[in-house]
């Protein structure tokens, strides 16, 4: 049931996008070669927009861009490489109705909470919602942010946030320590404390 409604929903993206003046296909670096027409088309739709806004060096053979299905639309994956042994992610919801949209997401460094449109490091489990990131800092291991965020059908909420210093002189990272939510155990509140991005 929930691929025939994908599929539906990615025709219809495709159709939409075409009709105006989008592209069918995208044969540029970031296409996937296992990707379906449809996936194509947002990706290439996805990739103007993130083209506009730069900031996103070419993607390196390390990274794909990649569309991922939820039940309530798609998300789509702009690879996007900071380095030789880091690559990240733009990430935006495809929906039928509307052009992809750019997401952004709390991070957390020295300097504090910030929000990024960067995913670094990003993998999405399609089966349960859940967007992982990893920043490593500085070229060091052991120091950086891990977040783990849950698909609430608009948007990617905090769950938890992990940070190390890399001035900690005890690097042992990653897992690095749990900064959000402070209290092991606590309840998340996606509309109290959790950072905005």
């Amino acid at each position: 049931m929930q691929l025939a409604r994908m599929i539906a929903l990615v025709a219809a993206a495709s159709t939409l996008l075409v009709a105006c003046g989008g592209p069918e296909t995208a044969n540029g670096p970031n296409a996937t070669s296992g990707a379906l027409k449809g996936d194509d088309a947002l990706i290439a739709a996805a990739q103007k927009i993130s083209d506009a806004i730069g900031g996103c060096a070419p993607a390196d053979a390390t990274a794909e861009s990649k569309v991922v299905g939820l039940e309530a639309g798609a998300i789509v994956m702009i690879a996007c490489s900071q380095g030789s042994a880091f690559s990240s992610h733009r990430i935006f919801i495809a929906r039928a109705s509307a052009a992809p949209r750019l997401l952004s997401l709390p991070d957390y460094n020295a300097s504090g909470w910030f929000a990024s449109d960067l995913a670094p490091m990003a993998e999405l489990d399609a089966g349960t919602g859940v967007l992982t990131t990893l920043r490593k800092t500085g070229g060091k291991d052991g120091c950086g942010s891990e977040g783990r965020y849950l698909w609430d059908g608009a948007q990617f909420v905090l769950q938890e946030m992990r940070w190390q210093s890399c001035d900690d002189p005890s690097l042992k990272g990653p897992p690095f320590p749990v900064i959000w939510p402070t209290q092991l155990g606590a309840a998340v509140d996606p509309n109290g404390a959790t950072p905005a991005p």
